[in-house]
């Protein structure tokens, strides 16, 4: 989806992007500040966005295969994420994964495509009988993923990981609707470009989620490069609410729209 490349916000990206890059740490290289930011091993930094061919941007989803040999998997790749879900052809998991979520969100930080937020170690998610362990959330406006041809107003991401590096996210819709508690909290914790905030009192990750975990799993992949196959992907099929000034503000926050388009 596309960005508004003419803000000053937009304009600042390709410098934030250059200085985290340069001074980011991270227990999880692959994954570096938001697991869909780094590039592949062994590749040189970058930049890419959100911009689409109508704004006649060179590093726009339409062309990340190409900016470097290490996004070559989001053109080639077999099994490209965000896709749209027929609900009536594919398996629904009524149950969904275990989770376990006890450990409190404390940071929120602008990684230049995406408002992150981390937390303490400890929260872990079940799925398939293999342990995940949260490393971060991420906001996407609009949804990435799509139900029966229809994207939701935002999609949060849930990211998990193995130590043998095994990738699984948890997606969760948001509609337009009442306030969101746990979204005001974030929104009022807006870090300034290229830093990060502190909450002022941990944020549960429960508080993100819809109360029934029921949804959809499939393997696909990263939706921003290095595009990596595969993930192990849920998306719950049961949205939460957020309101339309929530959404708004967020939105005004990043500087434009933050999604793939639909792969498949």
């Amino acid at each position: 989806m596309p960005a508004n490349s003419s803000s000053p916000r937009a304009l600042l990206r390709p410098l934030t992007m250059a200085v985290l890059l340069a001074t980011a740490s991270s227990s999880l290289p692959a994954l570096a500040n938001d697991n869909e930011t780094a590039p592949a091993p062994g590749t040189s930094v970058t930049e890419w966005s959100y911009s689409s061919e109508s704004g006649d941007s060179a590093n726009g989803p339409e062309h990340w295969g190409d900016l470097t040999p290490g996004y070559a998997e989001c053109a080639s790749g077999a099994r490209q994420s965000p896709i749209d879900i027929d609900s009536q052809s594919r398996p629904l998991d009524e149950t969904g994964p275990k989770l376990d979520y006890h450990s409190p969100l404390l940071v929120t930080r602008d990684t230049g495509h995406t408002l992150q937020i981390e937390g303490a170690s400890g929260n872990t998610m079940t799925l398939d009988g293999t342990p995940y362990t949260l490393s971060q959330v991420h906001l996407h406006v609009p949804s990435e993923h799509a139900i029966d041809g229809k994207r939701a107003a935002m999609e949060i991401h849930l990211v998990h990981t193995t130590p043998e590096g095994k990738l699984a996210v948890l997606a969760v819709l948001v509609e337009e609707g009442h306030d969101n508690l746990a979204l005001s909290r974030l929104l009022s914790r807006l870090p300034q470009r290229g830093l990060s905030e502190t909450l002022t009192s941990g944020l549960s990750a429960n508080l993100l989620l819809p109360r029934e975990h029921a949804g959809w799993q499939y393997s696909g992949s990263l939706t921003t490069p290095p595009c990596s196959e595969p993930v192990t992907w849920f998306v719950m099929k049961s949205p939460i609410e957020a309101s339309r000034s929530q959404i708004d503000a967020y939105l005004e926050w990043q500087g434009g729209e933050n999604s793939r388009p639909l792969q498949r």
